[in-house]
């Protein structure tokens, strides 16, 4: 088995669930590969680290969406292990990271390979917040080093923005499980998430987990009257 890790929550909490597996990471060349590399190195200093692909300039817009990324890193993943594991979640909305995804790619990868391949996630039942809460829980360790992942777009100064797509899920996920954290700073792109949250547009847990993390955090005045609009 091999973990892709990119020393985010979720492929950190995924490491302590399966016992501790060989992690890869495949430096891409993006802006936040730097940070990445830093925070992976601090917490599993043995991870495979790779510089064969860069995907730097096929980024799309805010979220940073690397079209097929899932699929060329579990082709390069491959060489190691026909067992791959990348933690999707539940409550992700990302085209190539769902069971539906991954399936078709081990499918994929089995034909044009003599051996067998699965790329699979232990995370299918699971949100965020709910892997957070098993972490705190059930790892036995300390919640803080959660707070020592990395998830971020645009990082400055070797720190998450706190205002990006990628800082406010996690900080989201956080809150809801009692761990504190920086403030989020981008009160607009809050409120975008919490208007699809009332509209259901994510999985019902991640609507409700949003929701109450937000008019927890800032004025309930506020964030009621974009509810009504």
């Amino acid at each position: 088995m091999i973990l892709l890790f990119s020393g985010g929550i979720d492929s950190y909490v995924a490491w302590h669930y399966l016992d501790k597996p060989k992690t890869i990471y495949f430096d891409l060349g993006t802006e936040y590969s730097e940070m990445e590399k830093q925070v992976i190195k601090k917490l599993i200093p043995n991870t495979i680290i790779e510089k064969v692909l860069d995907l730097s300039t096929r980024q799309v817009g805010v979220k940073a969406y690397v079209p097929y990324r899932n699929l060329y890193l579990a082709m390069l993943a491959s060489k190691y292990s026909g067992e791959i594991i990348i933690a999707g979640l539940k409550d992700d909305m990302v085209i190539d990271k769902s069971y539906q995804a991954f399936d078709l790619m081990s499918k994929t990868l089995r034909n044009l390979d003599s051996k067998p391949i699965c790329i699979s996630s232990p995370f299918w039942d699971m949100t965020k917040s709910d892997i957070v809460n098993w972490f705190i829980n059930f790892s036995g360790c300390s919640s803080e080093l959660l707070l020592e992942t990395f998830s971020c777009y645009y990082p400055t100064n070797n720190k998450a923005c706190m205002s990006c797509p990628a800082c406010f899920r996690k900080w989201v996920a956080l809150q809801d499980n009692g761990i504190k954290t920086p403030p989020f700073k981008n009160k607009e792109l809050m409120v975008e998430y919490l208007q699809r949250a009332y509209q259901g547009e994510f999985d019902k847990k991640r609507c409700q987990s949003l929701i109450n993390v937000v008019l927890k955090n800032y004025d309930f005045h506020l964030m009621e009257k974009t509810r009504c609009e």
